[in-house]
């Protein structure tokens, strides 16, 4: 297993490779229906950070409806998403360093992607997302956890690219400048997700 690992991730770094594990293996309808009520208002302009190749944001956003952005650092990825959904725009870059004016985000969302970033990182994101978010805006949170009793799952995310999966409170401790409107938890796939709903402070 300590050999399998690396090689998945040298493979999910194409972007084509990660496309199809993301439509084979995740169930991002869990996604859209865990914040459905957080998508149910009037349209609005939704900043979703770390949208690799836009898998996750075609099951939980509708486009035509909503002002959509992706973000992500990696070029390759973005390229696959702007094809594979048109009615998006998806940008390569820094979310430490976004490029967007102040308060001029109703939603921002990080799904699955936490848990590839080390605190120091998420703390710097969370900081220019704070900033392009309005006031009365909300950020949505949703990350796997380790469950006791689930075998594979345990199995499966420890050999994730993502090294940094936390427990619940440990996500939580993460988010400076933000109150938790809403926790809990629900069943993505094999795993357990911790899901938030935060408002800035």
């Amino acid at each position: 297993m300590a050999l399998v690992a690396p090689i998945l991730g040298r493979l999910l770094e194409h972007p084509a490779v990660f496309e199809l594990q993301q439509r084979l293996f995740n169930n991002y309808s869990a996604v859209a229906a865990e914040f459905a009520d957080v998508l149910e208002p009037q349209p609005l302009r939704v900043l979703d950070i770390g949208c690799s190749t836009g898998a996750c944001a075609r099951g939980v956003i509708d486009m035509a409806r909503h002002d959509y952005v992706g973000v992500d650092i990696d070029p390759g990825y973005i390229a696959t998403a702007q094809r594979q959904a048109p009615l998006g725009k998806f940008i390569a870059a820094d979310a430490r360093r976004l490029d967007f004016a102040s308060e001029s985000f109703d939603l921002a969302m990080f799904v699955g992607v936490m848990h590839h970033m080390d605190d120091q990182l998420i703390r710097d994101c969370l900081t220019e997302v704070r900033r392009v978010l309005k006031r009365d805006g909300r950020l949505i949170v949703a990350e796997p956890v380790f469950t006791p009793g689930r075998r594979l799952s345990t199995m499966f995310l420890s050999m994730d690219r993502g090294r940094f999966i936390r427990d619940e409170p440990g996500y939580r401790n993460l988010f400076d400048g933000f109150r938790v409107a809403r926790q809990r938890y629900f069943d993505f796939s094999l795993h357990r997700f911790t899901a938030y709903v935060l408002r800035p402070d």
